[in-house]
């Protein structure tokens, strides 16, 4: 047995010299004359399972070396105020006029060069996709990159000065305002490119429904005279009281399904009612920087792996630089969501920092979810350091056993549990004192209605209503009503000003972007 383990020894370390197509055959044939019968099997297996194993960490190598790389196409250019419906794009002289038009005609690793205005996709249906909605087997999209922020001779860049929005108005839809697709098929291990949506304002403010606002009329939800309307009304709700808008159900702003080295920057998410960014994420690295969120509905962001659990360790996301105001829950009860950030299922590493998560009616964080594998779980790296927080009804949700969640501030953090935030924990903290322009660049009737924000529950009861009268007549329970109102919720907010939120902490939220 000593002579055999030599034997195997030496044809692996065989193995290690030659190149991976001719080492199976070469190692047996080096030890063919050495060993026979059962011997000569057990070794052949051995052999293969080597061969087998050093073919799989030469395919995850290359993959990993795929999504470092960095390939370009051509570009095209986009101008909704000056473009032409028939020009090809392909100088800033003659830039396209509609967004989806170019998607379309891009080609693998194009990028897309968008003017300042408004931009709602084909014949102005209110969105924009590359690939379709929740269908990215059939619908694999392609690897582009699109930045907002030109002027419309494209001579200068500047994503405050040069605002590239898709921001409908009376559109009526059921799709996310962009969402981009990029996947390859399973088992594909080539280069799988970037995906970059940078500098665009996301809006659905012009889109949303909310009560016309009425300081005198409770019920409106309108904290007091400065707001722009009274509180969001759901979808599905038929109100009595005079409205404003025309939502027809729930529209994220972003959706992604992506794969690859993917980038979303410089941008603002303002009054989403269904998620800023709420994307699937394959195989690669996400980073979402530099981003602006305010007065979304449900989760500000919330990025979940898009893999078997073989291959969670070759997800990562980076959601740094950020900053998430006003984040709102996903009914006016305030009964569940309302967070800025999610740590989801399906990624290997995720790494929060240097955010100002600030006024979100749940949480600024949230860390609730485990992987069901608990060897994937314990492999999980939650990582939370280095962010600013400021009147969140919780900084940090985790979850507990048989109890409620449970509410951590920002300078508790250090002590939650390393199997739940960690290896990197420190630098959390309130907002520190002195940072004026920050708190002045956000919308002060705004503020002062989040800060004086309450909930006011009444039940009633009316035996003579018809309802309980038909009840009584067949014996069913009586009915009462609850009626909830409070006197803000995801009321709309000026979308003009969230952009005067960049650059004003240094070095933490969303910094002036280059």
């Amino acid at each position: 047995m000593k002579k055999l383990n030599l034997i195997l020894a030496a044809a692996l370390a065989l193995l290690s010299m030659q190149p991976a197509a001719g080492q199976l055959n070469s190692a047996l044939r080096s030890i063919g004359n050495k060993v026979t019968g059962a011997v000569q099997n057990e070794a052949n297996k051995a052999v293969r399972k080597g061969v087998e194993n050093a073919k799989q960490n030469a395919a995850d190598k290359a993959v990993k070396e795929a999504m470092n790389q960095v390939i370009v196409g051509k570009t095209l250019y986009v101008s909704v105020s000056t473009g032409s419906a028939r020009a090809d794009g392909l100088t800033p002289a003659t830039p396209m006029k509609d967004l989806q038009k170019a998607i379309n005609a891009a080609e693998e690793n194009d990028q897309i060069f968008v003017a300042e205005g408004n931009y709602l996709g084909n014949m102005d249906r209110g969105y924009i996709e590359s690939g379709k909605f929740a269908d990215a087997t059939h619908e694999p999209g392609k690897f582009i990159s699109i930045y907002g922020g030109y002027s419309t001779d494209f001579s200068e860049r500047d994503v405050i000065k040069h605002v590239t929005r898709i921001q409908p108005t009376d559109q009526r839809f059921t799709a996310p305002l962009m969402n981009i697709n990029a996947r390859r098929p399973y088992g594909y291990v080539g280069p799988v490119g970037s995906v970059v949506i940078d500098g665009f304002t996301f809006d659905l403010g012009e889109n949303n429904r909310y009560f016309v606002k009425n300081v005198n009329e409770e019920a409106t939800g309108t904290p007091n005279e400065g707001v722009l309307t009274g509180r969001f009304v759901e979808p599905d709700a038929n109100p009595s009281l005079p409205l404003e808008g025309y939502s027809s159900g729930d529209e994220y702003a972003l959706h992604m399904d992506v794969e690859g080295n993917v980038r979303i920057s410089n941008c603002v998410f303002v009054n989403c009612r269904d998620y800023g960014i709420q994307a699937l994420m394959g195989k690669g690295h996400m980073e979402i920087c530099n981003n602006v969120f305010v007065a979304c509905r449900y989760a500000a962001c919330q990025v979940k792996g898009n893999v078997k659990d073989s291959d969670i360790e070759f997800v990562s996301l980076d959601f740094h630089h950020n900053t998430v105001l006003f984040t709102w829950t996903r009914t006016k009860a305030f009964e569940d969501m309302g967070q800025g950030f999610r740590f989801m299922n399906g990624i290997r590493t995720i790494d929060v920092h240097n955010n100002i998560f600030g006024c979100n009616s749940n949480c600024g964080v949230e860390r609730v979810y485990y992987e069901s594998n608990k060897a994937m779980e314990a492999l999980k790296e939650s990582n939370l350091y280095d962010n600013y927080y400021f009147a969140n009804k919780r900084d940090l949700e985790i979850a507990a056993m048989g109890a409620p969640s449970i509410s951590v501030p920002a300078a508790r953090i250090e002590e939650v549990d390393e199997n739940t935030i960690g290896p990197k924990y420190e630098g959390n903290m309130d907002l520190p004192q002195g940072n004026d322009a920050f708190i002045n660049a956000i919308d002060k009737p705004y503020l002062e209605g989040f800060m004086s924000l309450k909930i006011i529950q009444s039940e009633s009861y009316n035996a003579n209503s018809a309802a309980n009268q038909v009840n009584r007549m067949f014996g069913l329970n009586q009915q009462g009503s609850e009626i909830v109102r409070p006197s803000m919720y995801c009321n709309k907010y000026p979308w003009e000003k969230a952009k005067d939120l960049f650059g004003k902490v240094a070095g933490y939220g969303a910094q002036m972007p280059q």
